[in-house]
Parts: C-alpha cells; sequence; structure tokens
C-alpha cells in the first residue's frame, strides 16, 4: 500500500509538470561595443494562465552613467491575451515607484506608489479606476505585437500605461537573418512608434525595431531609444520550451 502510494503521489507529481511550460530568454543592451544594461523575460503557462515576469538593469558603465533596476509581471488569460493583473516596479537613478493594475468586471484600477528618492518612505499614493477599453497592459501588449505582426503587416496595438490610453502603430518592414550568442534566427523586422509619455528616465522617443523570429515569435534583436540615449539589445540566451510563445500565440481562442 505505501508503495502504490508512493507512486500515485510521483505521478501527480509529473502530471502537476508537465502542466507548466516555461521559457527564459536574456538579452543584453549594448552602447557601441559595450555593454550597458541586462535584462530577462521569463514566460510560465499553466493551462490558460500565462504568467510573466521581467527585469532590466543597466551594468558595467550603464552603471556608472545612470543606476536603472525596474522589475515587473502581468498574469494574462489564454487563449485570448486578456490582461488580469500588471505590476511594475521601477529605481531609475533617484526615481523610485510601484504600480499595479487590476482588470476585471469591465475596470480597470490603478494603484500607484511614489517613494522619497531611493527610500522606502512614501511620498504619495493614488487609486484610481477606469473603464476597460480593451486597452491592455505593456506585457499584453508586446505579446499581441508578436502575434499580430505575424498575421498583417500594418497594424496598432492599444495598450493603457501611466493612465493614458495609447495607439501604438506598427509595420513589418523586412526579413533579414540575425545572428546571436543564442543561435541564428530568420526574422520579420518591426518598426514600431511608441508615442509614450510616461515617468522615469526610460522614456521612449523616436522609432524603436523589433526583429522577431519566424518561428519562435521571439523577440532576438532590439534597437531602442529614450530620452537618455539609444541602445542595441540581443538575445544571450535562452533556456526551457523555446516553442512556448509560438504555441501561446496561435492557440485558437
Amino acid at each position: 500500500m505505501d508503495r502504490a502510494v508512493k507512486v500515485f503521489t510521483v505521478l501527480l507529481g509529473l502530471i502537476g509538470f508537465s502542466s507548466a511550460q516555461e521559457l527564459k530568454a536574456c538579452y543584453k543592451a549594448y552602447l557601441l561595443f559595450l555593454p550597458v544594461a541586462e535584462t530577462c523575460i521569463t514566460y510560465k503557462q499553466q493551462n490558460n494562465n500565462l504568467k510573466v515576469e521581467s527585469f532590466v538593469r543597466t551594468i558595467n558603465v550603464g552603471k556608472l552613467v545612470k543606476r536603472v533596476y525596474n522589475r515587473g509581471g502581468a498574469e494574462i488569460e489564454l487563449p485570448e491575451l486578456s490582461p488580469r493583473r500588471f505590476v511594475y516596479y521601477q529605481e531609475e537613478g533617484e526615481f523610485k515607484r510601484y504600480q499595479e493594475y487590476i482588470f476585471g468586471n469591465g475596470k480597470i484600477k490603478t494603484t500607484e506608489i511614489k517613494y522619497v528618492k531611493l527610500s522606502d518612505q512614501i511620498e504619495k499614493k493614488e487609486e484610481k479606476e477606469y473603464n476597460y477599453k480593451g486597452f491592455v497592459d505593456p506585457y499584453t501588449a508586446s505579446l499581441i505585437l508578436y502575434r499580430d505582426s505575424a498575421r498583417v503587416e500594418k497594424g496598432t496595438v492599444k495598450m493603457f500605461y501611466d493612465d493614458k490610453e495609447y495607439w501604438l502603430p506598427y509595420g513589418v518592414v523586412g526579413r533579414e537573418q540575425i545572428d546571436t550568442s543564442a543561435g541564428s534566427f530568420i526574422t520579420r523586422k518591426i518598426e514600431v512608434h511608441p508615442n509614450i509619455e510616461t515617468k522615469g528616465l526610460l522614456k521612449p522617443r523616436g522609432t524603436w525595431y523589433l526583429w522577431i523570429d519566424e518561428e519562435t515569435n521571439l523577440p532576438v534583436r532590439m534597437e531602442l531609444k529614450f530620452i537618455i540615449g539609444s541602445a542595441s539589445a540581443r538575445l544571450e540566451k535562452v533556456e526551457g520550451d523555446k516553442n512556448l510563445l509560438r504555441n501561446v500565440l496561435s492557440a485558437k481562442k
């Protein structure tokens, strides 16, 4: 009997493990030939839920110029890519804040906490509520961009951030082979106009370019511009289920 219980427990554990898929992609951003920042994004799917977590931090010379350490995450319902929860914590220079968005019942409930410089002392806390009109958090917006750019050459993504609704236009401008430390990829090159007015140092500006792997829907290269400068980010490492994004983004509603 004891042996049967142990076997049954192991089988349950294997079933639980097999129902969750995980993918981790790490990038480094370069200024000229110097690495100035690193970021990792982790996707974890369990049944009809997708959890996304990420961090970005400056390193080496980048850390000396401006210290940045941001981290956040989202919970997204599949297969519709419907946002459920978004959190983001920022430390940029002496700017520090926390944001949380809860999506549900046709509403977006937001919480924003601004701190006194980099201390834990709260300078200001605001809670607001908005009607949900199909505008999603930044993580969900990125996934919708990857999905839709594989289907149509031009379009817009609806994103909600910092109390505002944004229409972000994109266009597929070509196909290229991109070689990275994680391998060689055939990609579609996307032009994005992130006309976003946000707080902190990492305010987007100009035109962004993203190279998305045609096979896996994974970004492998990014050319990004901010008010503090530009950076070229390339995929350095991939761990886990490389087909997770392809499977999630091709799933039928």
